[in-house]
């Protein structure tokens, strides 16, 4: 029947089997998103070491002190910067949690001389670490926290002023969601394309396949696929549960079809993983303790649990070279900030696209080599 003809028949045998396992596959898929949610979404342990960038354009004895007074408890890190362009462009980012700007003249207490804090507010534990030790430090040098914007009464005492920069509306179970979306993806991808060919291998359907004229690479596709369509299945019921408990999607519509084509490409690239680590053994307890030990350390380093930013620096070169980095910013883009730019949504797609390529290619060579031998 050619690649596509014996692709989709595959396909519909692997939704056949779906179907007739439907409501254990809606349980599955309810439960590890229903857990995770529950128990972060009220997570509310204080960071530590936040980091935050600081542009001080007063050398005097009370800007140091604050800076100082910023530091106290190790609840922040502080970074200081030159300009505030350089600050902002951190923020954007999301290297820090938010730029603190302390003008000329603020150690004299002129009437222009207001502290200006812009806060990211998308990872809003980080942000409630900053407001309150931003408030500390200044109730020790002798100012005032004003909010949203506006001065101090007394125009002789000068304020922190605090602006959002993203997210003012946002909660911590929306930061929660957005990185557990991008985690069930590639759970249910991994944990299903890998086990249906497991599956397959020993009952002997594998053997039957390759003894007909199917195309070798349509079986592989298929599972990919299968495991692809459990990943979106999944990541959506998981969405689902968070938008009752409270998450939103502030990009609204469009961020929802973003949302879509994100966790595809997540889950396209974690099943072709699932292929390539599933023709490396034959048994099932095996293949889950390796499918654990990949997924499991991806997730974390892509900042699902904890924003990267509060990393240690020696496990920052590995968040740089994960996928999942990049596909975790992205959703939390969509859900928290409003908005994913559009060469965001381009770099991040090249860059799913890229180790999707490869490890599709890695899955075919293994499973032509393992298929020689079954």
């Amino acid at each position: 029947m050619g690649l596509v003809g014996d692709t989709y028949t595959l396909l519909l045998r692997e939704m056949l089997i779906f179907k007739k396992n439907f409501k254990v596959s809606v349980a599955r898929s309810l439960m590890f998103p229903l857990i995770f949610i529950l128990l972060l979404g009220s997570f509310g342990s204080a960071l530590k070491n936040v980091p935050v960038a600081v542009v001080n354009h007063d050398y005097g004895l009370t800007a140091l002190n604050f800076i100082n007074a910023l530091q106290l408890g190790n609840s922040l890190r502080v970074v200081q910067e030159t300009t505030q362009q350089q600050a902002m462009d951190l923020l954007s980012r999301g290297t820090v949690a938010a730029v603190i700007v302390i003008p000329n003249g603020f150690s004299k207490s002129l009437a222009d001389s207001n502290i200006y804090v812009y806060l990211d507010n998308s990872q809003p534990q980080a942000a409630a670490v900053v407001s309150s030790q931003v408030k500390l430090s200044a109730a020790t040098v002798g100012t005032t926290a004003a909010l949203d914007g506006l001065p101090s009464a007394d125009p002789t005492t000068p304020s922190v002023i605090t602006n959002y920069a993203y997210g003012a509306s946002s909660n911590y179970l929306s930061f929660v969601v957005g990185g557990l979306l991008v985690m069930v993806a590639s759970f249910g991808a991994v944990f299903t394309s890998g086990f249906t060919l497991l599956s397959d291998r020993q009952m002997g359907n594998l053997k039957a396949f390759l003894t007909t004229p199917i195309n070798e690479f349509s079986i592989l596709l298929s599972k990919i696929l299968y495991g692809t369509f459990q990943s979106i299945f999944s990541a959506y019921i998981g969405l689902a549960i968070g938008l009752m408990y409270g998450a939103s999607i502030a990009a609204g519509i469009v961020g929802f079809f973003e949302l879509i084509w994100i966790i595809f490409l997540v889950g396209l690239g974690f099943s072709a993983l699932a292929i390539a680590l599933a023709t490396r053994t034959t048994q099932l307890q095996t293949y889950a303790l390796m499918a654990q030990t990949v997924t499991m350390p991806l997730a974390f380093l892509g900042g699902a649990f904890v924003p990267v930013s509060l990393l240690p620096n020696f496990l920052l070169p590995f968040v740089a070279v994960n996928p999942l980095t990049y596909a975790v910013n992205a959703v939390r883009d969509i859900m928290i900030k409003g908005y994913l730019p559009m060469y965001t949504l381009i770099s991040t797609s090249a860059i799913l696209l890229v180790f999707t390529s490869v490890m599709v290619g890695l899955a075919f060579i293994l499973f032509k080599d393992t298929s020689k031998q079954i």
